[in-house]
């Protein structure tokens, strides 16, 4: 019986720095992939915005899930995986508009969707952060 209550604990806090080390993965992703973003808007390389838009696109799949989305936030901001979810459908949103725009030489119009993505970011960070 003291055996399995053990192989559980082990479990339970495996399970938690399984989390911490898929969040930590993704948002390195997302930061790599905002930073090319913006390196492509330095450069007037549309080539490595679009990588950027995928790296971001691929981490922020994490969060399409609302319940999932709340074993990545601290224990006393879970009942708020709502604004992560949220987040995360903006983030999907402006970089699908920042494609499009892309595609049409509207690199003023993509550039506002890069801010819109890091407004999402910014909110989501400012509830788990507690700005």
């Amino acid at each position: 019986m003291k055996m399995i209550k053990i192989l559980a604990l082990c479990a339970l806090v495996g399970s938690g720095a399984m989390a911490d080390d898929t969040l930590a993965k993704n948002m390195s992703q997302m930061e790599s992939g905002l930073s090319s973003v913006q390196k492509g808007f330095l450069y007037n390389a549309p080539a490595l915005i679009k990588s950027g838009v995928s790296d971001i696109h691929s981490a922020n799949a994490l969060f399409h899930n609302v319940d999932e989305t709340k074993k990545f936030l601290p224990k006393d901001k879970q009942h708020m995986s709502n604004i992560a979810f949220n987040a995360s459908k903006r983030i999907d949103s402006a970089s699908d508009e920042m494609l499009k725009a892309l595609d049409k030489k509207q690199f003023s119009k993509a550039h506002q969707s890069y801010s819109e993505i890091v407004n999402a970011c910014t909110a989501c960070h400012a509830v788990v952060r507690g700005w």
